[in-house]
């Protein structure tokens, strides 16, 4: 009778450190995965910043060597150059740039199936603040730019004065 309550003890005590290791192995591939996709978006920021810096810098011919096939199909480089040249006049020299999202897309029309993203920058440039948008296509080599949009942020307007001889709410 010992010998079958030291067996049951050994047999539990072994499928609790199996459970264990088991659960422990399960956490460890969720932390993985995790990682890897903190790592893909974190590659896809990485790739949108290089990118615009490349504009910043008058690197219009670079950007489009650098970008997916599917844009270098539906945009000349010289045409590419001239949009580059037309920003940096409108807004004049980039200031600073601060990342502020990222937002995923699947099979957007007009491009071909796959997984996208549109990184957005909040930046200030000589002449106006902007929203800027670098979109990328996923490769199996990983973010490859798709296209760059750059609008103005309006200015806000100060709220209208109160019209003379009125008296405010209470």
């Amino acid at each position: 009778m010992e010998i079958n309550k030291t067996r049951s003890r050994t047999l539990s005590t072994a499928t609790k450190h199996l459970a264990s290791a088991c659960t422990l192995a399960a956490m460890l591939s969720v932390g993985q995965a995790y990682a890897q996709q903190s790592t893909s978006l974190d590659s896809a920021v990485s790739t949108a910043t290089n990118w615009a810096a490349q504009a910043d810098n008058g690197q219009a011919d670079a950007m489009w060597q650098a970008s997916n096939p599917a844009m270098q199909k539906s945009v000349s480089k010289a045409d590419w150059s001239k949009y580059v040249d037309g920003l940096k006049k409108q807004f004049g020299a980039t200031q600073s740039r601060t990342w502020l999202q990222i937002g995923r897309i699947e099979n957007p029309n007009g491009l071909p199936p796959g997984e996208y993203v549109n990184v957005a920058f909040a930046a200030k440039h000589a002449a106006a603040p902007t929203l800027e948008t670098v979109s990328l296509a996923k490769t199996a080599s990983g973010w490859s730019p798709v296209g760059y949009v750059v609008r103005p942020i309006p200015a806000t307007q100060p709220p209208a004065a109160a019209p003379a001889g009125t008296k405010p709410a209470k």
